[in-house]
C-alpha cells in the first residue's frame, strides 16, 4: 500500500498511518488529504485489521492546513475575479455574473468537512500520536480521532485564529473542551502545552517523547483485542450522543463562519501579503503584535 504524501504500515491487527511530508512538517496538503482518506478506505474492510494509528514524521504532527501557494502560484489564495462575460457592465446579463469567490470557497470546505465528518464516524477506532506541533487543521485531524496520545512538550492551539479564520470542524473543540477553554484558544491564537491539553481533554495521555510511539501502539495492541463487530459498535455509540447533542450540524456550520471570516479586509491584506511577499514575512505580519506580549502561564 503506496502513498506520495504518507505511509502505512501494518503490525498484526494495528495499522500505522504515517503523515510524511516531514519538509512541511506535515502541512495539509490537498494531496496528503486525498491519501490518508484513500488509505482509510483501504484500510476499512475485513477485521483483520482492527485499529488505526496515527502519527507524524520528522518534527511535529500537523501544523495546519497547507498555506503555501501549490507551484508558487498565488491563485489559490489571491481574492481572484468572480465570473466572466463582456468588459462592459452594462452589456453583461444576469447569468453571466458567474460566481461568487465566499459561495465557491464555502462549497469547497463544505465537501472538505464532509469528509472530516466521514472520518470522525470511520468503522475503526482511529488513535492519535501527537508531537512537536497540532495546529490549526492538525486539531481537526485530531478532532476525527477517538483518543490521542501527545508527547510532553507538544504544543496545541489555532494561531491562524488571528486573520485566516477557523479550523473547518473548528476542531470539534467547544465538544471536546467546553466553550469558555474553546475562546481562549482563539481569541488570541496562543498555543497550549501538553499538559494543558491533558487537563482540558484535548488529549487522554501524555509520555516521555522517547516512549511515546511504543506506548502508542501498545495501547492499541490491547484495544485491538476487541471483535471489530464490538469496537465499531462501541465507537458509533459514543458518536451517535454526539450528534444528538448536534455536533454535525454545528461542523457543518462552522464553514458558514470560515467562509464569512474569508470576507474579511484582514484575511485578504494576509492573502496579499503571501502572494508578494512569500508565507514567512506573512506570518511574521501576522504574529508580530503577540510577540511583545506572549502568553505566561495564568496561576490557578
Amino acid at each position: 500500500m503506496e502513498f506520495e504524501n504518507l505511509l502505512v504500515d501494518i503490525d498484526g491487527p494495528v495499522a500505522t498511518i504515517t503523515l510524511n511530508r516531514p519538509h512541511a512538517l506535515n502541512a495539509l496538503s490537498p494531496g496528503l488529504m486525498a491519501d490518508y482518506d484513500a488509505a482509510l478506505t483501504a484500510l476499512a474492510p475485513g477485521d483483520a485489521v482492527r485499529v488505526i494509528r496515527v502519527r507524524g514524521a520528522g518534527r511535529a504532527f500537523s501544523p495546519g492546513y497547507d498555506l503555501a501557494p501549490p507551484d508558487g502560484g498565488n491563485g489559490t489564495y489571491g481574492p481572484g475575479a468572480a465570473g466572466g462575460g463582456s468588459a462592459d457592465p452594462d452589456a453583461r446579463a444576469l447569468a453571466d455574473f458567474g460566481e461568487s469567490i465566499a459561495l465557491r470557497e464555502r462549497e469547497t470546505m463544505r465537501e472538505m468537512a464532509e469528509r472530516w465528518l466521514r472520518i470522525w464516524n470511520y468503522k475503526k477506532p482511529v488513535i492519535a500520536q501527537v508531537h512537536g506541533y497540532c495546529l490549526s487543521g492538525g486539531l481537526d485531524l485530531l478532532s476525527t480521532t477517538d483518543l490521542a496520545f501527545a508527547a510532553t512538550g507538544t504544543r496545541f492551539g489555532h494561531p491562524a485564529s488571528r486573520c485566516v479564520g477557523i479550523p473547518i470542524l473548528m476542531g470539534m473543540l467547544p465538544l471536546k473542551i467546553g466553550a469558555a477553554k474553546t475562546k481562549r484558544i482563539l481569541f488570541t491564537g496562543d498555543l497550549i502545552d501538553a499538559d494543558e491539553a491533558l487537563e482540558w481533554g484535548l488529549v487522554e495521555w501524555v509520555v516521555d517523547p522517547d516512549e511515546l510511539d511504543a506506548r502508542t501502539m501498545e495501547y492499541c495492541q490491547r484495544v485491538a483485542l476487541l471483535p471489530m463487530d464490538g469496537l465499531s459498535i462501541h465507537k458509533h455509540a459514543v458518536n451517535r450522543w454526539s450528534e444528538i447533542q448536534g455536533c454535525r450540524v454545528a461542523s457543518l456550520e462552522m464553514v458558514e463562519m470560515d467562509a464569512l471570516y474569508h470576507t474579511t479586509p484582514v484575511y485578504h491584506e494576509f492573502l496579499r501579503r503571501i502572494a508578494e511577499h512569500g508565507l514567512h514575512q506573512a506570518l511574521a505580519w501576522r504574529d508580530g503584535p503577540f510577540a511583545a506580549s506572549e502568553r505566561k502561564p495564568v496561576s490557578k
